[in-house]
């Protein structure tokens, strides 16, 4: 036990010892980045932590299922409405699955174990790779869907505020003035048009931001019929019309694949009920000697 303690004090100083080297050598390989969060922070000792997640993912960055993860949040990032940066996101989970396998194999060597070092690493690979990333991808599913379920009212409100004489730049300030995701997206789209962008590429890095089909239709048909001069009255009471039947068409389809969907549960269920009522009377039979 005592050699064990020794062996994970040891591997502790001289982790720290390589990290303490390796950053201090790196510090002036990238003196630029060091000096921006320097800039950011009050202290250098504040400044290390981020300096040292930077300079762990600079160096997993080259591993294609680094890229591949970086590629998904980004996508799952902006779907989600966080704004942070996906790079710094990859980094912050991937030095969060460092630590914990760093943690558990001082533990594991600790306890004077060594044949399970491979759970530490995985579990480190499973935080950082699937974990993490899915929960963001369920945040991200879940204002995907409460946006979804906002768009008829939007459209709803933006024809009545068409039909009363108002401009389609005052529905949409009208839509956003809402507290729901949606409105919020609409917030950052006029933000833009007030920045200088057009409505067209507002309305497209809006899509590209949520990447749901049916806002993107909608925004696509309001974008075509400002080209071609169409009434926007009766551009937005279409879309709300189709929707709507999309939507029904899709209540209508699972409502017939629910029955084949419960098939197995009910199965299940009925086993369960079924040997609640025999297993009593298999038992009584077999202790009374009968088999």
């Amino acid at each position: 036990m005592v050699t064990a303690m020794l062996l994970a004090a040891l591997s502790a100083v001289a982790t720290c010892f390589l990290l303490f080297t390796l950053v201090t050598n790196l510090r002036d390989a990238n003196e630029t980045r060091w000096l921006s969060l320097m800039a950011k922070h009050d202290s250098a000792l504040k400044a290390l932590g981020p300096f040292v997640r930077y300079l762990f993912y600079s160096f997993m960055s080259g591993f294609a299922s680094v890229q591949n993860l970086k590629t998904k949040s980004a996508l799952n990032l902006a779907r989600a409405g966080n704004d942070q940066n996906p790079e710094q996101y990859v980094g912050d989970i991937l030095w969060e699955g460092f630590l914990i396998t760093l943690t558990l194999v001082l533990l594991i060597i600790l306890l004077g174990g060594t044949t399970a070092l491979f759970l530490a690493f995985l579990l480190g690979g499973l935080w950082s790779f699937f974990i993490r990333p899915s929960l963001l991808d369920s945040e991200a599913e879940f204002r995907s869907r409460q946006i979804y379920r906002r768009i008829p009212y939007a459209l709803d409100l933006s024809i009545l505020v068409l039909e009363t004489g108002g401009t389609l730049r005052q529905a949409l300030e009208e839509t956003s003035a809402k507290d729901d995701p949606l409105a919020e997206e609409f917030r950052i789209a006029l933000a833009e048009i007030d920045s200088g962008a057009s409505q067209k590429q507002a309305f497209e890095n809006l899509s590209k931001r949520i990447a749901l089909e049916p806002l993107e239709t909608v925004l696509t048909a309001i974008n075509r019929g400002e080209e071609m001069g169409a009434p926007m009255v009766e551009t937005l009471v279409t879309q709300a019309q189709a929707f709507r039947e999309a939507r029904l068409q899709q209540v209508e389809k699972l409502a017939v694949e629910a029955p084949t969907k419960m098939t197995f549960p009910n199965m299940m269920i009925m086993f369960a009920v079924l040997l609640l009522i025999v297993g009593p009377l298999l038992i009584q039979l077999l202790s009374s000697g009968i088999f």
